[in-house]
């Protein structure tokens, strides 16, 4: 049997949480948003041979931005074990709003990390004295600052790395790798803004939502991107994610992890890949 720890995945509770983003008039506008805009919990990510499921994080989801420590409660409440939890922050309250809010959050066992989506503000957003020191005081508790911006935002990108090197401690994680651009000029923005991230030791990277960038993206896309992850990042930063449900509309959650398990690398590269970066990264 193949372990598997999924470190970025997704569960909806539509009765509970709010999950303003799935509805249909509300950004992102995709066609087939409908496939995921329904209820997802624990017995829709198992998985069968050869996989035996040891963990998974789970990232917030926009259950309640304003009380993201109800998300919490509600993912506890569910019973299970061998979860890591990632929780929603907004960065740019004030300094003893953020401290109040870490302190509900971090009341939860199952917290490792809070995540705050950068995306197009990200070059704004990390050159904000509030946020910076918010961020200082994510790394004050050791708690994982999981990170969502696009690689090729170069202004960004440089504006995070050089708060990096003067964080030693701060541990991130970029999710879904950046987006790796599907045109080759910008691959390349792409590639050497990663490298400048590589240089800092405390960035680990989470290859996963392929389908939002393209429904129909080849595996050998996959295995293109994460063999040059490792040569910039080496074998031990990088981690391969579901992204679920989202990958729905691309594959199945079984078929997904059928894809990783047969990618190109070694034995020991492929445990570290879907198992042991995760564990490590996150302390499971």
């Amino acid at each position: 049997m193949m372990k598997i720890i999924d470190p970025h995945l997704h569960l909806f509770d539509q009765q509970l949480g709010q999950y303003s983003w799935l509805a249909p008039d509300v950004a992102p506008f995709w066609k087939d948003k409908a496939l995921i805009n329904k209820d997802f919990t624990i017995t829709d990510i198992r998985l069968s041979t050869p996989f035996e499921a040891c963990g998974f994080v789970h990232i917030e989801a926009g259950f309640d931005n304003q009380a993201p420590w109800r998300e919490l409660s509600w993912l506890e409440g569910l019973a299970t074990t061998n979860m890591k939890t990632i929780a929603s922050v907004d960065l740019c309250q004030s300094s003893k709003d953020f401290a109040n809010t870490l302190d509900k959050l971090c009341q939860f066992s199952s917290l490792c990390g809070v995540r705050h989506i950068l995306d197009d503000s990200a070059n704004a957003l990390l050159q904000n004295s509030q946020v910076q020191h918010n961020l200082q005081q994510i790394a004050a508790r050791e708690l994982i600052f999981e990170c969502q911006l696009n690689g090729t935002d170069t202004r960004a990108i440089d504006t995070l790395t050089k708060y990096l090197k003067h964080q030693l401690k701060f541990k991130i994680v970029i999710n879904h790798a950046a987006f790796p651009a599907p045109s080759t000029a910008e691959n390349l923005i792409w590639q050497n803004n990663m490298l400048k991230l590589a240089e800092c030791d405390n960035v680990f990277v989470k290859a996963s939502g392929w389908e939002m960038i393209d429904r129909e993206y080849p595996t050998q896309h996959i295995q293109n991107i994460v063999t040059w992850l490792i040569g910039a990042f080496g074998a031990d930063k990088i981690m391969l994610a579901s992204n679920f449900p989202l990958c729905l509309f691309s594959c199945s959650y079984q078929e997904l992890w059928l894809n990783y398990s047969q990618l190109d690398f070694s034995t020991p590269t492929i445990n570290a890949l879907i198992y042991a970066n995760a564990k490590n990264c996150y302390g499971f």
